[in-house]
């Protein structure tokens, strides 16, 4: 994709923006709020393992899944003791990884679904929840709008709904923010189902 940017670049452009005092750990902390320490995690879609690093400090168990290497290759060198895996969330396997699907929460943060080619998102969606463990949740936070996204929207909150109806997984919850803020019809969502 041309003018993507590499992982080096990404987690610049989030160190600087923690450095000017933005809080760079909502979905991290949204995540624990759900879910006690100790709790195995999945971040579907990593990047740079942003939040799958606060995750792990935390005290939580976490694996990250990402395509890009150059993204895995920073999550790496950030912190090396983590298990980082490179696969594509539409054929994600948790068995072909050698990693047991039994997870307590997913999540994918960071428009990880939107920048998905359109048509893969059910069956990611489906992957996904085949990796929890009954009663474990999937945590999905996306723009719904040019505003909060970086590419044309291309999902809709009903369209995600029944994908996850698809892959009997039951709406909990739904906010405009990591921070928990009630949803309002607006641009962004985060949403929680439950396998």
């Amino acid at each position: 994709m041309p003018g993507k940017a590499s992982g080096e670049e990404y987690a610049a452009r989030f160190a600087a923006l923690a450095e000017g005092g933005k809080d760079m750990h909502g979905e991290a902390r949204f995540c624990a709020g759900l879910v006690e320490a100790g709790a195995r995690v999945l971040d579907a879609g990593c990047g740079t393992g942003r939040v799958m690093i606060q995750l792990a400090e935390l005290g939580y168990e976490c694996v990250g899944v990402d395509l890009d290497a150059s993204m895995l290759e920073e999550a790496r060198r950030q912190a090396p003791e983590l298990p980082w895996y490179q696969a594509d969330l539409v054929e994600f396997d948790p068995d072909r990884l050698g990693i047991a699907a039994d997870f307590d929460l997913v999540v994918a943060a960071g428009n990880v679904l939107p920048l998905l080619n359109p048509g893969d998102e059910a069956e990611v969606v489906r992957r996904l929840s085949a990796a929890l463990r009954p009663g474990g949740l999937l945590v999905v936070g996306f723009g719904l709008d040019a505003a909060h996204l970086p590419v044309p929207p291309s999902l809709t909150l009903p369209e995600y709904d029944d994908s996850c109806a698809a892959a009997g997984l039951t709406l909990v919850g739904r906010f405009a923010t990591w921070d928990a803020d009630p949803y309002d019809d607006g641009g962004y969502a985060v949403s929680v189902h439950r396998r």
